[in-house]
């Protein structure tokens, strides 16, 4: 099978990308033209209404959006990732743990720490009101969502580090889909010193043989620290 992957370079479908090439699978890249932290909606509105990516086409036409469920879907279809002989699945339950964990409380708290602005509304005039200093206000939202966020996408790390303590990896002491996921997060995160398994395992994804080019190619200009350099 041959499959389509739509994306924008530095956006979350790093992850797709890099899986399909450590994973020896043949798809064709569609780029959307579009710059960072821009909306892209308008250009794939008509396959994905949602107005993201990445969106990952199969041969029938089927489209899939949503990182956690595409890998989820070539881990189904794919025995290379089953197999090896890069990228393994040892405990498959486990593997939808991690990305769906990886999707909801870390990509999520990601977004909000972001883009905060996108998780309230500015006051209303009934609102304005209650507070004499409005902007004031707004700017306080802002802070404190943002706040929350990191702090929570931070207790969202330390229980990916104590719940899989007993090996090098998120599913075993070999490399899968689920550590590229990570990897992509914990670099946007930045890492921390109480972070050990998760610094350990971004820097194993960024200088990975296959994945080292496509993260230059997706971060080398979006983040400050060269992970794929070290």
């Amino acid at each position: 099978m041959t499959y389509r992957l739509h994306n924008r370079l530095g956006s979350g479908g790093f992850v797709v990308q890099a899986t399909l090439e450590a994973a020896g699978i043949d798809f064709d890249y569609e780029p959307i033209k579009s710059l960072p932290n821009q909306p892209v909606g308008t250009q794939i509105q008509t396959l994905n209404p949602w107005g993201q990516v990445p969106i990952l086409e199969l041969d029938d036409g089927t489209r899939i959006t949503e990182t956690a469920a595409i890998l989820a879907c070539l881990a189904h279809i794919e025995p290379s990732f089953r197999q090896g002989p890069t990228l393994w699945i040892d405990d498959f339950p486990s593997f939808l743990r991690w990305s769906v964990f990886l999707a909801v409380n870390v990509y999520e708290g990601v977004l909000r720490w972001n883009y905060p602005q996108r998780y309230f509304t500015r006051l209303s005039e009934e609102s304005r009101v209650e507070f004499q200093e409005a902007d004031n206000a707004h700017a306080l939202m802002t802070h404190s969502v943002r706040d929350a966020a990191r702090a929570r996408v931070h207790d969202a790390f330390r229980c990916i580090e104590e719940e899989t303590a007993e090996h090098a990896f998120l599913l075993s002491d070999r490399l899968s889909p689920c550590d590229i996921f990570l990897a992509m997060l914990y670099a946007w995160f930045n890492q921390k010193p109480d972070l050990p398994k998760c610094t350990w395992i971004t820097t194993q994804v960024a200088t990975h043989d296959i994945i080292r080019p496509i993260w230059a190619k997706n971060f080398d200009d979006r983040l400050d620290f060269k992970w794929h350099e070290l």
